[in-house]
């Protein structure tokens, strides 16, 4: 299966990357190029990447476009994904939008919610649900139906511009922002500093993050909740391959150095097909999968490389390499409370955190696929 694998993605490198490659399948789209232009008849799903981007063929559910020039003419019936330096929406979307770039311009409605980080936005069209925007400048001409959370420097407004929900409004000086009251009524706008918000907070509650009900206890909780989660998984690995989990810790042990290598150029190439495999038009089709490749191997990676952590934690104060269940499960719990305690060292704990997670992906594809450099073929 593996050998199949790699002669399709061999293959699939192998085409010459030509202006725009297109390639149709169960009512999707599939396009990638330089200048790349969907048109014509109208299709269900649409993944197009290119350099310069143009959508002028109706899509029927989702669309997913990256690009340093994107322009979507058309309407997109479900929920439009879209990135690039420049991004440029005159047709309506049906479902929710979620754009991103230097600069957005939106010119048709989009009926459900509306999520955009630029630096500069312009809103000409009624969003029918609630819009979370982070922006230098915003410019909103038209209604937003729901609530609006934005995060600004600057924001005009059109003569017909209106917010039926809340506002919360977050800024270096939320006070010297001035939001007439044709926009909406002063009781329902929540004013807070550039500091207080959180993308990682409930959007309902303005993407604002509640910090006083997160104290120590909330933090240590998430700590132990986090050491467990991963004390359980390497556990679970080490249950069920215990032999092949002895291999991966003898040789990354022996060959830490060859471990990190060859983790970060295995997770380097993956990142990096990304990019080929649009190149080649028909390509596309496997950038999903290397997506999931890339985090799988990485997760994968952190897992093993915390148990290996363990083993030479414990090794290192003269303790017996683990060999039953319970000793590997306490190998595995070493392994977790230590590399939870390398993440907390400021400037350099992210490091030792991502030099394990990548001599782990290391030690699995050396076991795997035993690769070799300078060597001779015979």
């Amino acid at each position: 299966m593996l050998r199949i694998l790699t002669l399709l993605i061999t293959t699939l490198l192998a085409v010459p990357a030509t202006a725009q490659e297109v390639f149709r399948f169960g009512g999707d789209a599939y396009v990638a190029g330089d200048n790349v232009t969907l048109s014509g008849d109208a299709v269900d799903d649409a993944f197009v990447i290119g350099n310069t981007v143009v959508i002028s063929a109706p899509v029927g559910g989702s669309a997913h476009v990256g690009g340093r020039s994107v322009s979507i003419s058309a309407p997109v019936g479900n929920s439009l994904y879209a990135a690039g330096m420049n991004v440029n929406v005159a047709g309506a979307v049906g479902g929710d939008a979620q754009l991103a770039g230097d600069t957005v311009l939106i010119g048709d409605a989009i009926q459900g919610d509306l999520r955009v980080a630029a630096q500069r936005v312009e809103i000409n069209g009624a969003v029918g649900d609630s819009a979370l925007v982070a922006a230098e400048n915003i410019l909103l001409t038209d209604v937003i139906s729901g609530d609006a959370s934005f995060a600004v420097d600057n924001i005009s407004f059109g003569d017909n511009a209106r917010i039926d929900g809340k506002l919360d409004l977050y800024a270096d000086d939320p006070e010297g922002i001035a939001i007439p009251t044709s926009v909406i009524p002063a009781d329902r706008i929540e004013r807070h500093s550039a500091e207080e918000f959180d993308a990682r907070a409930d959007p309902d509650g303005g993407a604002t993050f509640d910090r006083s009900s997160y104290g120590w206890g909330a933090w240590l909780g998430d700590k132990i909740t986090s050491i467990l989660i991963l004390t359980a998984l390497a556990t679970l690995i080490a249950a069920i391959a215990p032999a092949f989990l002895l291999a991966l810790r003898l040789r990354t042990l022996e060959t830490p150095v060859r471990a990190l290598w060859m983790g970060f150029l295995t997770i380097s190439a993956l990142a990096g097909s990304l990019f080929l495999f649009a190149m080649t038009g028909f390509g596309i089709l496997l950038i999903p999968a290397s997506i999931v490749l890339a985090l799988l191997l990485a997760v994968a990676g952190y897992v093993i490389g915390t148990y290996i952590l363990g083993v030479g934690v414990m090794g290192a104060v003269n303790r017996p390499l683990p060999e039953t269940l319970s000793e590997r499960a306490i190998a595995a719990l070493v392994g977790a409370v230590a590399i939870t305690l390398l993440a907390l060292i400021p400037y350099i704990g992210w490091i030792a955190t991502l030099a394990v997670a990548v001599a782990g992906a290391g030690a699995l594809i050396i076991r795997w696929f035993a690769p070799g450099f300078y060597t001779e073929v015979r």
